[in-house]
């Protein structure tokens, strides 16, 4: 079960919008802004990378249903 992150089901981390990755329990303006900027992400270690990302954050994104197309 996921962490401090709301369902993430259907969400590419590569494609969404600025307001889906928001919409996103746990993520916030500033780190959809960081994803958005650090695209394309390649794989979850990629996520890891990205200041904001704790490999804890990656996992609960992961099992929230967020893809990375």
């Amino acid at each position: 079960m996921p962490g401090a992150i709301g369902n993430a089901k259907g969400v590419d981390l590569n494609r969404a919008s600025r307001e889906e990755l928001e919409r996103v329990g746990g993520l916030g303006q500033d780190r959809a802004e960081r994803i958005i900027r650090e695209r394309p992400i390649r794989n979850w270690d990629d996520l890891k990378n990205i200041e904001g990302f704790s490999d804890t954050l990656v996992e609960d994104l992961r099992q929230a249903g967020a893809s990375i197309g």
